[in-house]
């Protein structure tokens, strides 16, 4: 590591210490909800690697950083107001997803206020890159399960094998195929994109060509699980049976979007660009120990801004704890209304 950044780090572990503890203190229940999906989730499980992959990309920046002034900030708390309202709003709705990812939006203030600007700005790509750790986008999952099932429709149409669709059931003449939750494409399309933003990162400069990379990114794995379940129903066809044919559809999943990833990597290769000249580290304007200070004081104010949600949540559940209650349920009906469609 460039020997350049050592001051910075130094002076930024106080603030970002008490952060860590502030944050677990007051969001211990989305951070738990959200490790619990890691484990039990096959489309989340990536996320162990985020935060090795975050820290593989700061490394990366090694450079960028010790050429940015670490210039702590305390103006940004004001940006914490509409984070803490939209936090104490899902949660009074009861909507964890948007907990966590307005968790992860205290959490780059944080890194704002403690780092500055300069130094935030050099090394975005890795802060940015934590939003992973958010296991969001379930609410695609019927989304995907249709796609994927008119996009079985149209290919045995287009291939002339006889078919019958119910919602997510296919009927052929060989047995029922049933696109399921799991097969609908998500834990694909989640693990694709969280790979098309690193390969971007990693291997291209411009805006343009790293946006066209996510892009391809986001598409080509829901195509690809089209294909794959179209595979799968022609398979049993040939075979005769569905039940043979769907017998290890996740681990053919998995092989087939390892070649799709192995694909992505190799069309995007051509286009990589060489990294851009890095300027000279940056002198430490002031002395370490005043930085320390300036980082403390800077992220106090963000941090007792954060505690106004959990703390005007706890207030409201306690004076009007049946009509949250009601609204939560109701919220909840309409979420299991909305995966049935």
């Amino acid at each position: 590591m460039n020997f350049a950044v050592w001051p910075r780090i130094r002076a930024a572990v106080p603030a970002l210490a008490l952060s860590l503890r502030a944050i677990w203190l007051l969001f211990h229940a989305e951070i738990v909800a959200a490790v619990h999906v890691w484990n039990s989730s096959t489309a989340y499980g990536h996320c162990w690697l985020v935060l090795p992959i975050a820290a593989y990309i700061a490394y990366d920046r090694r450079q960028q950083a010790a050429a940015a002034a670490m210039q702590p900030r305390a103006d940004v708390w004001l940006l914490g107001l509409p984070l803490a309202a939209l936090w104490l709003a899902a949660d009074l709705l009861g909507i964890m997803e948007a907990r966590q990812l307005v968790l992860m939006g205290l959490v780059q203030l944080v890194l704002l206020a403690v780092c500055g600007l300069l130094l935030w700005r050099a090394l975005a790509a890795a802060f940015l890159y934590l939003f992973f750790l958010v296991p969001f986008g379930a609410f695609l999952t019927p989304a995907l399960q249709h796609f994927t099932t008119s996009f079985i429709a149209l290919g045995l149409d287009a291939l002339g094998i006889a078919h019958v669709v119910t919602e997510n059931r296919i009927q052929i003449p060989e047995g029922l195929f049933y696109v399921a939750e799991a097969c609908a494409g998500l834990r694909f399309l989640i693990a694709s994109v969280a790979f098309g933003v690193l390969y971007a990162l990693i291997m291209f400069r411009t805006a343009g060509r790293r946006a066209a990379f996510i892009a391809a990114s986001c598409v080509v794995p829901v195509i690809a699980n089209g294909f794959r379940a179209l595979g799968i129903v022609v398979l049993g066809h040939l075979r005769g049976s569905a039940e043979a044919a769907a017998a290890d559809h996740l681990l053919y999943g998995w092989i087939f979007f390892s070649f799709v990833i192995v694909v992505l990597a190799g069309a995007g290769w051509p286009f990589r660009q060489d990294a851009a000249p890095v300027p000279a580290p940056a002198a430490v304007a002031v002395a370490p120990g005043d930085v320390t200070w300036k980082a403390i004081l800077a992220v106090l104010p963000v941090l007792m801004v954060a505690a106004l949600g959990p703390a005007l949540a706890h207030f409201l559940v306690g004076a009007y704890g049946a009509q949250i209650s009601v609204v939560r349920g109701f919220v909840a009906a309409q979420g299991n209304w909305m995966g049935r469609l």
